[in-house]
């Protein structure tokens, strides 16, 4: 069965020899690479070609219909080519004056983001390259607008939920955060922030004369897809003088899709926002993005001059390197700008749905098999679950789920990693690949429950 999307991906024998979904490296193979590594004589076009092929064929390839780990990343040609294009003419994208063009794309999209986001007018922001230097960039500007200088190593605190991706631990560390002035919220049985243990870490903080000054929502956890209530969350934050931040590095892009973007409710009211585009809505790696309520609230954090700028730093309010980290920076979103003037927002809103309803179509599979049990039902494509017959103990049902895992890779079938969930082993899919069909699904789940009874099988045998 086609997915219907004819041409979408970079397909994988144009970098990758093989039909394997995951080409581990072998230690002749990393130490020929570490001798072809050091610069050297100038070599024949030709060889250095041959070698990089080998070198981008090691490791997962994340562009195969049958890879469900992770968030995979499956990259439209368009933003391979749009990338290329960006390359070749190689724009400065730190200041207007030097690329003026390129930079008031950058801005109009930022401002397209925004508005499908609920953000209002004065909202704006820039291009990064991911989700780690996104948050880092918008948690930098919460600590500048909440927290009085020296507040932030004695008295600030910020709060995550226990889904919360690690990078956000990282951005408060490098921020100045000690461990001790990170709250992690216990979450529902949704594996959303609890409401009620969140307001009882503030006011407690309250008490001990701290200062919270953050809480950083997730719009699509990595684990299981859940969406923190971001409305509610807001109200807390507004009550309490807080910053609400919103990591939605994953779950952000189904603000473009017509038919799904209701489930992201609330996000409109984030004073800041991470989002990369290279997770679901297609491009190549390098394609984040950090959106603020009020666009000016970052100079205070990033804006500075020097002498030998003042000549393209009149327009101060326009040039990017006034919000964010870098000076140098390439034009990151040109990308994502000729992926979408070619493909169109139809086919983007169709590719999104594509991922929700192929999820929806695994969790229906699974239910119709006996033995399975889902631990986190579907949400934003992502699903998971496990074999747990009745008359397995729990260290029997972890150790059943990895080797299922195990299998289907070491048989090719599909890469269907683990995770843990309540302490449970659980196997997690997540389906935003455009190339995913039903009969792929249909494929992935027999062999997963075929897999699982033949290690049941073998397990009641060694107890004999």
């Amino acid at each position: 069965m086609d997915s219907g999307f004819p041409n979408f991906l970079i397909k994988d024998q144009m970098l990758l020899d093989g039909d394997k979904i995951i080409k581990p490296a072998k230690n002749d193979e990393l130490a020929k690479i570490r001798k072809i590594s050091t610069p050297g004589l100038s070599r024949p076009l030709e060889d250095v070609l041959k070698d990089a092929k080998e070198i981008f064929s090691l490791g997962f390839r994340v562009g195969n219909p049958r890879f469900f780990s992770f968030v995979p990343s499956p990259a439209s040609p368009w933003s391979w080519v749009g990338d290329s294009l960006t390359s070749a003419y190689n724009p400065f994208g730190g200041c207007f004056e030097a690329a003026s063009g390129v930079c008031q794309v950058e801005e109009t999209l930022i401002a397209w983001a925004a508005e499908k986001f609920g953000l209002p007018p004065t909202a704006g922001g820039q291009f990064v390259s991911g989700g780690s230097i996104a948050n880092l960039t918008a948690l930098t500007v919460a600590r500048d607008q909440i927290l009085e200088d020296g507040e932030a190593r004695l008295k600030g605190v910020a709060y995550i939920s226990s889904q919360t991706h690690f990078c956000i631990k990282k951005a408060l560390k490098i921020m100045g955060l000690l461990d001790h002035q990170v709250r992690t919220i216990e979450v529902d049985d949704g594996f959303r922030m609890s409401l009620p243990h969140l307001e009882q870490a503030i006011q407690s903080d309250l008490k001990l004369g701290l200062k919270p000054f953050v809480v950083i929502a997730t719009c699509g956890t990595t684990n299981t897809g859940s969406i923190d209530p971001m409305s509610e969350i807001s109200a807390i934050t507004k009550t309490y003088g807080m910053w609400m931040h919103v990591d939605a590095a994953y779950g952000g892009s189904v603000a473009f899709s017509y038919s799904r973007r209701d489930v992201l409710s609330g996000i409109g009211q984030a004073d800041s926002i991470a989002w990369d585009a290279h997770k679901w809505l297609f491009q190549t790696h390098g394609c984040g993005a950090t959106i603020f309520r009020e666009k000016s609230k970052a100079l205070k954090s990033f804006a500075t001059t020097a002498t030998y700028v003042e000549g393209v730093d009149e327009c101060a309010d326009q040039n990017p390197w006034n919000y964010g980290i870098e000076l140098t920076r390439p034009a990151r979103h040109m990308r994502l700008w000729f992926s979408l003037q070619v493909m169109g927002m139809d086919l983007i809103d169709r590719m999104i749905s594509h991922g929700f309803e192929i999820s929806e179509y695994v969790e229906e599979e699974l239910r119709k098999r006996s033995g399975w049990e889902i631990l986190s039902p579907s949400s934003l494509a992502i699903i998971n679950f496990r074999f747990a017959p009745e008359e397995l103990k729990k260290p029997a049902l972890d150790a059943i789920n990895s080797e299922i895992s195990s299998q289907l890779m070491a048989r090719n079938v599909a890469v269907i990693f683990t995770t843990k969930l309540n302490g449970m082993v659980s196997l997690r899919m997540c389906t935003i690949n455009p190339e995913t069909t039903r009969d792929d699904i249909a494929d992935v789940v027999k062999a997963l429950d075929d897999t699982a009874r033949e290690i049941l099988t073998q397990i009641r045998l060694n107890e004999l």
